[in-house]
């Protein structure tokens, strides 16, 4: 009688170290291959590169490897060779081929931003992000991709839905790093439609919760345009001259100071000092 080959924990790691030797052994030229491409992308050589890495995978189409490969090919097509077709169907292959690999999102990350900045095709832009975040258990990426698809929109003038994904947005996470932008872009998308009641309060909501924001100057800018906007010109005046000393383009601050004094001198029939020290921010 045939004895019956031994399964105990001993004859398992035996066979594990055995499979592990075979995998290492079958990835020896995939891993040489890699170290060819990476080397010519170093040496400056962009398209030896993508050869190289182009041959492993269609020699090793199933290597550990591959998802890299096709990474790589993205981002040489892209960034240094600009033939975006190819960069987009290697990336796709990393989502399609790999969906478990780390670079997945950030290979839709990378695929939105070119059908966004490339393409300009804000359909797919969209459509990308949207993977992104049906993907992504980081909630910080989640928020700048909230955010993004907003700007999308906006920048296609739909802004009542550049005003729902920001809403989402400011209610879902209010501290998130992007929050003070989004509110500030709803002001903005007011502004742009002529409701200047609505973008001024927004502007004043902004400033009031977000007053370390890095866009807090602009903010109060466009809060001074609101004024402006709304006749409310000596509100306005003062707002202008509280930016005279910190507004990067000084010159648009003195136009806007200037031109509201002549603005007022018209209506009142008297001068308007407009200029010397500016007032002290509030």
């Amino acid at each position: 009688m045939a004895r019956r080959p031994k399964t105990g924990p001993r004859c398992w790691l035996s066979l594990g170290v055995a499979l592990l030797a075979v995998v290492t052994g079958c990835e020896q030229m995939p891993k040489a291959i890699l170290a060819t491409a990476e080397a010519r992308w170093k040496a400056g050589d962009y398209l030896g590169a993508v050869q190289a890495y182009e041959r492993l995978v269609d020699d090793y189409p199933k290597s550990v490897f591959a998802d890299d490969a096709y990474y790589a090919i993205g981002t040489l097509e892209y960034l240094y060779l600009n033939d975006y077709p190819k960069a987009v169907e290697a990336f796709q292959k990393v989502v399609t081929e790999h969906p478990d690999s780390p670079l997945v999102l950030q290979a839709e990350r990378t695929l939105a931003e070119i059908y966004e900045k490339k393409y300009h095709d804000p359909r797919r832009t969209i459509a990308e992000y949207q993977k992104l975040l049906e993907w992504t258990q980081d909630r910080a990426v989640a928020e700048e991709v909230q955010y993004r698809i907003g700007e999308v929109y906006f920048d296609q003038g739909d802004y009542d839905q550049a005003r729902n994904e920001w809403d989402q947005l400011l209610k879902q996470a209010p501290k998130s790093d992007w929050a003070d932008n989004a509110l500030y872009r709803t002001g903005s998308s007011y502004f742009l439609q002529g409701r200047y009641s609505e973008a001024l309060s927004t502007y004043q909501e902004t400033a009031k919760r977000y007053p370390r924001s890095d866009v807090r100057v602009e903010v109060r800018f466009w809060i001074a345009n609101c004024l402006e906007e709304l006749d409310r010109l000596e509100e306005a005046l003062r707002e202008y001259r509280s930016l005279a000393n910190g507004y990067p383009n000084p010159k648009v601050i003195e136009i806007k100071i200037q031109s509201i004094g002549n603005r007022l001198k018209t209506a009142t029939g008297k001068p308007t000092v407009t200029t010397g020290r500016p007032a002290e921010p509030e």
